[in-house]
């Protein structure tokens, strides 16, 4: 069967153009609810995103479809998409979404879907949000006294460094490190140089200033060029060795 939103990677497009448009945003939050909701019980979603201007626009739609079905949601602000993976399973959410479009320019972003244990839902389940999407929304719609609530986990940063922190060996310390650290202005601006602080690292940060237009902008995974200039200026190695470094010729 053909996919009409869903790509390789959740659904991806410009901002504010077809699919990623509001409209759409809250038909996935709708029928995405929708299908994981099952029983009397609350059910709850985790979002997060990255630093994308259109994230917040995106991000107020989903929350409205999913609460319109009579989902909790649980933002998170500004965060890497293993955290929501994780924070996803933490939190006993049924659902979790990651808004971001990765590597690419900040005109761009995605909506990516987890599923209650934390991994990318399957190409079936996708294409039944995608029937779901496409039918009679109203018909979804949850009773007065069955919509949801949105909160904010002021946590989920604390969260997530603790998890990283914990997939290291106990006694491992990084104390006299100097490292420098390249965010790309993204996702990962405060709880990559947190992390690598509370281990004991002297963090050198770069791209920790988004603005919602600067996402990979001269910096990050497209422009690693500019990496040894960077470092020669900022960390107690020569160029050079660091170049030897990089290539495994020191």
């Amino acid at each position: 069967m053909s996919r009409r939103y869903f790509g390789t990677d959740g659904i991806r497009g410009s901002a504010n153009a077809h699919p990623m448009t509001a409209e759409i945003a809250m038909r996935v939050g709708m029928a995405a609810g929708k299908l994981f909701t099952n029983g009397q019980h609350r059910h709850r979603v985790v979002i997060g995103k990255d630093t994308r201007l259109s994230c917040y626009m995106i991000e107020s739609a989903l929350v409205s479809g999913f609460t319109s079905v009579g989902m909790d949601v649980f933002q998170l602000g500004p965060m890497p998409t293993p955290a929501v993976a994780m924070l996803t399973r933490s939190l006993r959410a049924d659902l979790g979404v990651m808004i971001s479009a990765s590597h690419n320019p900040y005109i761009d972003n995605g909506i990516k879907l987890f599923g209650p244990d934390g991994y990318k839902l399957s190409d079936d389940r996708e294409l039944e949000i995608e029937a779901l999407m496409d039918s009679n929304v109203s018909e979804l719609l949850a009773p007065p006294d069955r919509i949801g609530r949105a909160k904010r986990i002021d946590s989920a940063s604390e969260r997530y460094i603790e998890f990283a922190k914990r997939t290291l060996p106990r006694n491992l310390r990084f104390d006299g490190l100097r490292v420098v650290i390249d965010c790309a202005n993204g996702a990962g601006y405060k709880v990559a140089p947190a992390a690598l602080w509370e281990l004991g690292a002297e963090v050198v940060q770069i791209g920790v200033e988004p603005n919602g237009l600067n996402i990979n902008k001269e910096c990050g995974s497209t422009a690693p060029e500019a990496w040894p200039t960077r470092c020669a200026k900022c960390a107690p190695i020569s160029a050079s060795r660091w170049m030897a470094m990089r290539t495994g010729s020191w």
